[in-house]
């Protein structure tokens, strides 16, 4: 073997460890972004456009997208629903970065004190559309928004569930749906739910999962948005329990995980990189906080 052929097998080997971990132009990668109690979704497609899926509460998304994530523009942004914990940012964001397309409810809603802000600001530049069933396709990802529920007064229950699809692997996006809207999707959609990957519902309170649900979706892994919040107490102790049972074991948090990171492969391969590498249970125990 000549020193050239054992130097370009050696970076071969290299480039077949990092590959996986850093997946341009091979996977999907799912940003679960740590912003407290609260959802921030960010989607980076194979040849890197993005897509975001809430956008938090605050200014921490507007101002770190760009710099830190390295977002020039979004093809594609998602409201959940109204809540200020999902929609509050968007506003914020959009204001700060161009995107081709908004998807959500804008609507007036009694607790959403942001709507005209929304608005305003999709009504410069920003195609809209509301919630309903849609197929949306972006860099070969797709993004199929499940139909919705007839319209509640639970705000959490008009969440808009996303499911995406890249190759052979899925992921399913929640919102906050509560009992009425899953209930609705298992008996009237339950093929759309069975995914590898369950962003889990509401900030893994209890009322955001139950074993009909689970047995739909029947997820490899799951990852939980939650903040450190004494009044919530989210992630609830009964929903990280069937989480765990569902998985073997293999749940994710942003109250312990900080930032999680799902890489979707074609194959339907998964890889899962945590920002903190923390070992004990996602359940709220009364210390953590």
């Amino acid at each position: 073997m000549t020193k050239r052929t054992g130097i370009g097998l050696l970076v071969a080997a290299i480039l077949s460890l990092v590959a996986p971990l850093d997946g341009q132009f091979e996977s999907v990668r799912i940003q679960v972004i740590d912003v407290g109690q609260a959802d921030g979704i960010l989607v980076r497609t194979p040849n890197s456009q993005w897509v975001l899926i809430d956008a938090g509460q605050g200014r921490l998304l507007a101002d770190s997208l760009s710099p830190q994530f390295g977002v020039d523009r979004l093809a594609l942004a998602i409201g959940s629903h109204r809540h200020r914990d999902h929609i509050n940012g968007m506003w914020r964001v959009l204001r700060v970065v161009a995107a081709d397309r908004y998807l959500g409810m804008t609507g007036e809603y009694d607790g959403g004190a942001d709507d005209d802000s929304l608005r305003a600001v999709l009504s410069d530049t920003i195609p809209a559309q509301g919630a309903g069933a849609d197929t949306i396709v972006v860099d070969g990802v797709r993004f199929i928004v499940l139909p919705q529920a007839p319209i509640h007064t639970h705000e959490n229950d008009n969440s808009v569930v996303v499911r995406l699809e890249f190759g052979a692997f899925s992921m399913l996006f929640t919102g906050d749906a509560e009992v009425a809207q899953r209930s609705w999707l298992v008996d009237h959609h339950a093929g759309l739910l069975d995914v590898d990957v369950l962003k889990a519902s509401h900030h893994g309170s209890h009322n955001g999962t139950s074993a009909d649900w689970l047995a739909a979706i029947t997820p490899e892994r799951v990852v939980i948005s939650a903040g450190v919040h004494r009044g919530f107490r989210h992630p609830h102790d009964v929903a990280v329990a069937a989480y765990d049972s569902v998985t073997n074991g293999r749940v994710y948090c942003t109250n312990r995980h900080g930032t999680v990171r799902i890489y979707g492969y074609r194959n339907g391969g998964i890889v899962v990189r945590r920002q903190r590498a923390v070992s004990k249970s996602c359940a709220f125990d009364g210390t953590h906080y």
